[in-house]
């Protein structure tokens, strides 16, 4: 046995004590993005004590987001610091007796010293691309939306609409919640760039939560996240200006306030510069499908007097307005699940304009044409509001939308030239709607019951003062639509198996006379429409290994009860549609998709072309319906293909269509001395069409920017009655777009793009064709001269074909100047129409009909502006 020394001992017993009471500490937790929860790898984890830059332990996160620290000798004051580039530094204080920190981290640019590092300008997270708007904006951006357009693979529409690689949305949200229902152009318009950090596109968004893993959408959604800085208190923007030459005035004010549990939008807007702020207002995203039958259901505009609409150029080059909106929109979040929204919407518009239009019919064995000068005024007032709750959980979703749509508009249109005469047409419109959806998800199945119901009513009038005596053309038309249905489905993954079964009832009636035109057409109307249709949407849909299959087999039977009450007629009949429809679409790679579709649809009637008295649509054209219940057929086939790559900033997308269509009418059209008989009569009748559409994107950074190309093509086989002669054509038509945006310089920005256009129509039974250009280039410069001191310079060139051998050109030029003031106040001094131009003109075709049309442009004006970011 060997000896061991006292002193050793007692040594080696004090080591072992200090150990077991030394303050050792175990620390664990989660990193994520604070948006979706997604983990973030290699974020740098370091433990120090509070207020000093000693460093006791460091680790970095996994790639599950995951960390752990041991430590040893920690004071009792210590903090967790956790930071990587691109998002915002997080510390967090340890807490005695707590051991897990988990730390969502939101995207921010960061500047150290002299440098500034930056998220990356685009970043694909899944299936959620994200931008970064920083990356995109400059100072000649005010909104969102002017950011957007920038973007590569969005695309922004001249009526506001916004589409992710060719596709529509299917919801927009602001920091995850819907407020505005679809007119989401109130947020892109409104919302100025710098209060948003990044846009986020979900890629095959289903907006329903419970349906999630069970049922494929093809479709995009953005969400709009927010700065910090913009949450939680009142944002907005106001601009007001005004000139002269002529006097002219323009004010918008925004505020908005956006917090967890609240999010208020409101605007007012008000000008006469041309400016359609009322295009704001629209819906832009279309309801759910509902089943067979339009739950949109609209009444037909017999009265149709409305003026000239422009093309290929902007309306304020044009329009002569005064323009009133205001709009509030509000949302509540009751709990993590539910909303509680509401949209009150109003706009009052004046507005006056001019035109000189060439029409051209073309016939088998001649040309009939017609020279007429419009000018027009018309004044509308519309009101919309709605009500929507919605609660939207993992097994369960409710919402319940009571909207109406109220609209009083009054138009003149005086009309000289061949046929001069006076229009008055008085077309109010009221809508009230209440849509109902309901899903319960239990396991492995679903149960949907879904109600919509309408009600509308358009009690118009027209008036045609004329040397040969007064027209008076009166329709009142109104409808009741309701359309429920239920469903049940079951997810055996990877298949889903749906049987939708549903009633729709429609109760319409028309009354019309027209007073003061003597014909043995007739010049009256009676007629009440009803419909029993009931359906069911058998629906298969496979989804794995990249594989998307949907085959749905909507089946319909409708009694329709037809009767006119002049003549005391009724016309019923019981008839059963078949429409099966196939979708396939699969994922080559993580960039590229490939979908077919392929359908065969009986088309439901339009109940509403059931009269046989004559209504006056205008001052020249006469309409006579057609008792007809034989449906149409179309079948169509296309292909479509998407390309991503968010790393190299490259988005493409293409879809070339093939239709065809069978029907047992045909359009005539009977030109009677001054007016012209629109009708419909009993033949077989086949149409073909060819459409493509395709556009590619590429973000280049070494100029700031990117480049977008798309071409658009559409051939059309077709026939139609005229003059009793049976006129066979083809028309055409396709456009090349190019547009480029860079920023080379830090004082220099500009985009340029260059439309051009060719329409063509040609007959089949003898050699004769026409045909008509147009080509459209603009420029834009941004330039920084100082800090804070731009100056913008647009240039605009139109060369127009606006008959045979005949090219009209325009250049257009518009600068303005403005400066910024440290505190958000930017004053600005513009010129519109620098070079006084006085006419625009093109051609445009439709079918057999050629229309050249010239306007009146706005002169040039002077107006000074000021606007302040807050």
């Amino acid at each position: 046995m060997k000896y061991t020394h006292p002193l050793i001992i007692l040594i080696l017993y004090s080591v072992i004590s200090l150990s077991a009471n030394a303050k050792q500490l175990i620390l664990t937790g989660f990193v994520h993005e604070i948006t979706y929860g997604k983990p973030l790898p290699n974020v740098m984890v370091t433990l120090r004590p509070e207020n000093s830059k000693h460093i006791i332990k460091f680790v970095k996160t996994l790639d599950d987001g995951s960390y752990k620290i041991i430590a040893d000798d920690i004071s009792d004051s210590c903090v967790l610091n956790f930071s990587i580039v691109g998002y915002a530094t997080k510390t967090v204080h340890v807490v005695d007796g707590i051991t897990n920190y988990d730390v969502g981290l939101e995207e921010h640019a960061t500047q150290l010293k002299e440098v500034l590092v930056k998220a990356p300008s685009i970043r694909q997270h899944g299936d959620t691309i994200k931008y970064n708007v920083a990356s995109f904006a400059d100072g000649s951006d005010k909104s969102i939306a002017d950011v957007l357009k920038k973007m590569p693979g969005i695309e922004v529409t001249d009526n506001g609409e916004v589409k992710y690689n060719g596709k529509a949305l299917n919801k927009f949200y602001i920091e995850g919640h819907d407020m505005l229902g679809g007119r989401y152009a109130l947020a892109t318009n409104n919302i100025h760039y710098k209060d948003v950090a990044t846009v986020e596109v979900m890629e095959n968004h289903q907006p329903i939560k419970a349906l999630e893993d069970m049922s494929f959408s093809e479709n995009p959604a953005i969400n709009i996240k927010l700065k910090e800085s913009a949450k939680s208190r009142l944002v907005g923007t106001v601009k007001i200006g005004g000139g002269v030459d002529p006097d002219i005035w323009q004010s918008e004010a925004s505020l908005m306030r956006f917090t967890k549990k609240a999010q208020s939008l409101n605007t007012f807007k008000s000008n006469n510069v041309g400016d359609d702020i009322s295009q704001e207002n629209n819906m832009l995203i279309s309801d759910g499908d509902f089943g067979l039958g339009d739950q949109k259901y609209e009444l037909k505009k017999y009265i149709d007097v409305i003026p000239d609409k422009l093309t290929d150029i902007s309306e304020n080059r044009v329009l002569q307005n005064r323009t009133k909106t205001l709009t509030t929109n509000n949302l509540w979040s009751l709990s993590n699940n539910t909303d509680v929204s509401t949209q009150l919407l109003y706009t009052h518009d004046n507005v006056s304009s001019s035109a000189q239009t060439w029409t051209s019919y073309f016939m088998n064995d001649s040309i009939l044409e017609y020279d007429e000068n419009e000018s027009a005024k018309s004044k509308q007032n519309n009101l919309s509001a709605s009500v929507m709750v919605t609660s939207n959980s993992s097994n369960a979703f409710i919402s319940n939308t009571l909207s109406t749509d109220l609209k009083w508009n009054d138009l003149s249109i005086n009309m000289t030239g061949i046929r001069p005469n006076v229009q008055d047409a008085r077309l109010p419109y009221y809508k009230v709607q209440d849509k109902l959806e309901l899903l319960k998800r239990t396991g492995n199945s679903a149960f949907t019951f879904n109600s919509n119901n309408i009600y509308l009513s358009q009690p118009q009038s027209l008036d045609v003062r004329q040397k040969t005596g007064l027209l008076s053309q009166n329709v009142h038309n109104s409808a009741f639509y309701s359309n429920s249905n239920t469903s049940l489905g079951f997810y055996l993954k990877p298949f889903t198996v749906t049987m939708k079964v549903g009633v729709i009832l429609l109760s319409r009636v028309m009354q019309s006379q027209l007073i003061g035109y003597q014909d043995t057409l007739g010049y009256a109307n009676n007629t009440s429409m009803a419909y029993i249709r009931a359906y069911a949407t058998p629906e298969a849909e496979y989804n794995a290994n990249g594989w998307h299959i949907n085959l749905s087999m909507p089946v319909a039977c409708t009694s329709y009860f037809f009767k006119e009450l002049i003549d005391d007629q009724k016309f019923n009949k019981q008839m059963m549609t078949l429409s099966p429809n196939l979708h396939i679409k699969y994922q080559l790679t993580s960039h590229v998709d490939v979908s077919l579709f392929g359908g065969i649809t009986q088309n439901t009637i339009d109940d509403q072309t059931f009269f046989n008295g004559l209504i006056l649509s205008d001052y020249r054209n006469m309409y006579k319906g057609l008792i007809n219940y034989d449906p149409d057929i179309r079948k169509s086939v296309s292909i479509a293909m998407s390309y991503k790559n968010p790393i190299n900033s490259v988005f493409g997308n293409m879809l070339l269509s093939r239709n065809w269509n069978e029907s047992n009418i045909l359009s005539s059209r009977t030109f009677l001395g001054d007016y012209i008989l629109n009708s419909y009569i009993k033949n077989n009748t086949h149409t073909k069409s060819w459409l493509y559409d395709g556009r590619i994107s590429k973000g280049m950074d070494f100029i700031h920017g990117m480049f977008t190309l798309g071409l658009n093509y559409m051939n059309f086989d077709g026939s139609i009655l005229q003059d009793n002669l049976l006129s066979r054509y083809n028309s055409s038509n396709w456009n090349l777009n190019f547009k480029v945006n860079a920023r080379p310089t830090t004082w220099l920005s500009l985009i340029y793009e260059i439309n051009y256009g060719k329409d063509r129509v040609s007959f089949k039974i003898v050699d004769q064709s026409s045909s008509s250009t147009n080509l459209m280039q603009q420029l834009t410069t941004h330039l920084n001269i100082q800090k804070q001191w731009f100056i913008n310079v647009s240039c605009e060139h139109y060369s127009n074909q606006v008959a045979d051998n005949k090219m009209k050109q325009l250049f257009l030029a518009d600068i303005s100047t403005a400066y910024s003031f440290k505190s958000g106040v930017e004053l600005s001094l513009q010129v519109r129409n620098l070079f006084n131009q006085k006419k625009y003109g093109y051609s445009v075709y439709s079918g057999l009909m050629r229309m050249s049309k010239e306007y009146e442009l706005r002169q040039r004006n002077l107006w000074a502006s000021v606007f302040f970011h807050f």
